[in-house]
């Protein structure tokens, strides 16, 4: 059994990224963040899709294509296709961010998980 909000380091220099479950098709990450943010000259750009879910905390995802910046909340998630390119631009100081992200190989024929 795995409790993603326990076992939390005291001292956190960067963000800690885990992996919790790694298959051919699916890999699930708990990433834990306390104020940290991606360089603003750094983009995330992936190519499998990513589902991600901040489990406790706050946290603001940008985007190079010029949208405006996404302010999640505690058990609020966001889905995002393969190539799309994004950095973390903020998550909240002195607190433990902990996120949940499902990486898996992007499907263009199935848009039944885009949202609306």
């Amino acid at each position: 059994m795995q409790d993603v909000l326990s076992d939390i380091p005291d001292k956190l220099p960067e963000e800690l990224f885990q992996t919790l479950i790694n298959t051919s098709g699916v890999r699930i990450e708990r990433i834990i963040s306390r104020g940290h943010q991606t360089p603003p000259d750094e983009w995330y750009d992936q190519d499998e899709d990513e589902w991600v879910m901040v489990i406790r905390g706050a946290a603001e995802l940008a985007f190079d294509d010029g949208r405006l910046p996404v302010r999640l909340r505690e058990g609020q998630s966001i889905y995002l296709p393969a190539r799309c390119r994004h950095r973390v631009s903020w998550t909240a100081p002195g607190a433990n961010t902990i996120w949940l992200a499902v990486f898996f190989p992007p499907d263009r024929n199935d848009l039944s998980i885009l949202p609306e």
